[in-house]
């Protein structure tokens, strides 16, 4: 009888041993919210990054080829991006919104026209121009 009851008494202090301790929860939980928050720290750099990258592709690609688009069935430049809208002759708009017109930071892309040159740019809240040199024909 005696052992048995060893037999149960060891066997109740395996199960309670299985378990945290609410100290080595607290532990994790504190090493969890140290890293997310430098984690966290970093992603604003990395979403910068980003928007550079998508201001780049638009004034390399996607503006040039609004203003090619225009130029070839209307048959001249834009004089003004805003011109993409409201192309004349009735022709159906090039850009559907003025916010597609605008770099991820929310201002408006810029355009020049000088003969049959033109440049796309933007700046970056860093004050860094981010540019196509684009030049057509």
């Amino acid at each position: 009888m005696k052992n048995e009851s060893k037999e149960n008494s060891s066997k109740d202090n395996r199960k309670l041993k299985r378990g945290f301790t609410l100290v080595e929860i607290l532990i994790v939980l504190a090493l969890i919210g140290i890293v997310a928050g430098l984690a966290m720290s970093n992603l604003g750099g990395i979403f910068q990054g980003g928007k550079a990258t998508a201001a780049q592709t638009w004034v390399d690609s996607t503006g040039p080829a609004y203003v090619n688009s225009y130029l070839a069935l209307v048959g001249e430049y834009p004089k003004t991006l805003k011109d993409l809208q409201t192309p004349p002759n009735g022709l159906p708009s090039f850009v559907k919104k003025a916010s597609d017109l605008e770099d991820p930071w929310g201002n408006p892309y810029q355009y020049t026209l000088q003969g049959s040159s033109f440049e796309i740019f933007t700046t970056d809240p860093d004050g860094k121009k981010i540019s196509s040199n684009s030049t057509s024909n």
